[in-house]
């Protein structure tokens, strides 16, 4: 099974750059993989890009993995606690405030929904959004065992956005 990990935000902004950080740090987490890509814990190899604010430039890597799973993480204010992660579920993503980037995610994921066996939307909520700043402790705190999970295949340990 190949997991392929898009992370999503803006690393100026704060906690928006969760997404990019959580693609950084698969191969260090994941060493199974080949060089940059990362690997997995199990029968699986995860494979991660940070795509900044601009996901829809990594349409042909989606469509040359081909992966059962893509995964895009990015920030997304869901009215929980600071660090929370959740699964946000198709018909929500419409609805909440997520991360800055260039097109809705709504519309990114419709375009590569046929691309991959999968698609999941993994929202972290943010703590702060401040230009300069870096993550907040909490929220790198859940990027780590958001990772775990990943590198591990427990990514359906992930609650649902209710």
């Amino acid at each position: 099974m190949t997991i392929l990990v898009l992370g999503v935000g803006n690393s100026l902004n704060g906690d928006d750059g969760i997404g990019p950080y959580v693609a950084a740090r698969i191969a260090a987490a994941c060493p199974t993989g080949g060089e940059g890509t990362g690997g997995g814990r199990g029968p699986h190899t995860v494979v991660a890009l940070d795509c900044g604010t601009t996901p829809e430039n990594y349409t042909a890597v989606v469509r040359r993995e081909n992966p059962d799973v893509l995964v895009i993480v990015d920030a997304a204010s869901m009215e929980l606690a600071p660090g929370e992660i959740r699964v946000i579920p198709p018909e929500r993503i419409g609805l909440l405030t997520l991360s800055t980037h260039s097109i809705p995610l709504s519309l990114f994921i419709t375009y590569v929904e046929g691309m991959a066996s999968a698609v999941k939307l993994v929202g972290v909520q943010p703590a702060q959004m401040l230009f300069g700043r870096p993550l907040s402790d909490v929220v790198r705190e859940a990027g780590e065992a958001l990772i775990n999970l990943l590198c591990e295949g427990r990514l359906n340990d992930v609650r649902l956005l209710e």
